[in-house]
């Protein structure tokens, strides 16, 4: 590369990068915009975080059809529900399901969404063999899952997988104004209390030992005003996006339960299905059990007419 080479302007970015580059500022923290050429700086990371986002996607488990034949054939949805009434419970109590059914009229009578839900195990006694005795009183522990949830629908798989990664996306974006809003509430506790401080010095009604509480504060206060400039605010973007996994990651986990639900140990002997799910950690630190879900669209239609049903009988 020769000397003129270095002086050509920087050729211009793509329109989708610099698309997502916006929504990304958009979301995040729109102060970052002040900063000189922050669509530029900020696309490295943007597509590297991206990149992120499909890679869980594409590894999420699915489609598994959500339907009461299903709860009968497939071990993994018996586990996933109490009972296949649950499944009916779930699609008429989803808002995703009342807002969009109506307009997802598809020749297949099908649509595919995202279903979350949290892994829970509750330990109890049970009944056992311990050689030709049956026992009472044996340890066991249940698997079971609540607070199921269905969000994005989309007509197809693809269109699923592509709404996915832009949920991740987002979850990631807002996960980070979270901690902004965090940091300028605890720079406005600061500057509150230095105030008081402050004036009580000036009153002499301070206790003993306020001046070093009122330097201390200082220093923090001058360090959180400092982390919350534009720039500050675009490089802890960046270091956000260039390093995502901590915000947002994907772990299998294995667990071989019976029909019951009773989960095997490893040394039981007991038969049983294993079970294999893959848990979304996000900005909420909580773990959701993630697939993508096949969705009757006449047994949610019946779904939602019954839970009408009852709910006018309730008021008659």
């Amino acid at each position: 590369m020769g000397l003129f080479d270095w002086l050509k302007p920087a050729p211009p970015l793509d329109p989708e990068t610099a698309r997502w580059v916006e929504k990304t500022v958009d979301t995040a923290e729109p102060l970052i915009r002040q900063t000189a050429n922050y669509v530029r700086a900020l696309a490295p990371a943007v597509r590297h975080a991206l990149t992120h986002c499909s890679h869980i996607a594409e590894q999420i488990p699915g489609p598994v059809d959500i339907t009461r034949a299903a709860f009968a054939a497939n071990p993994t949805v018996h586990a996933i529900f109490g009972s296949a009434d649950d499944i009916g419970t779930m699609l008429a109590r989803s808002q995703c399901v009342r807002d969009h059914m109506t307009e997802m009229s598809l020749a297949s009578g099908q649509c595919c969404a995202i279903l979350g839900m949290r892994h829970r195990e509750k330990s109890g006694f049970g009944v056992g063999m311990s050689g030709d005795v049956v026992r009472t009183d044996v340890p066991q522990r249940t698997l079971y899952f609540t607070d199921h949830t269905l969000a994005e629908p989309s007509h197809d798989l693809e269109g699923a997988r592509r709404q996915l990664v832009d949920t991740l996306y987002d979850g990631l974006l807002k996960g980070f104004a979270a901690h902004v809003a965090d940091e300028r509430a605890e720079r406005d506790g600061l500057s509150r209390e230095h105030a008081i401080i402050n004036a009580q010095l000036r009153a002499k009604q301070a206790p003993e030992g306020h001046t070093r509480r009122l330097e201390a504060l200082s220093e923090r206060l001058h360090a959180s005003r400092d982390a919350l400039q534009p720039e500050r605010l675009r490089e802890a973007l960046i270091d956000t996006l260039s390093h995502p996994e901590p915000h947002l990651s994907l772990a299998p986990v294995s667990v071989t339960v019976d029909r019951f639900g009773i989960i095997a140990g490893p040394d039981s002997g007991q038969g049983g299905d294993t079970l294999h799910f893959m848990e979304l950690a996000a900005r909420d630190k909580r773990r959701w059990v993630v697939m993508l879900a096949m969705i009757n669209q006449d047994e949610a239609r019946e779904a939602l007419e019954r839970l009408e049903s009852a709910r006018r009988y309730i008021v008659i």
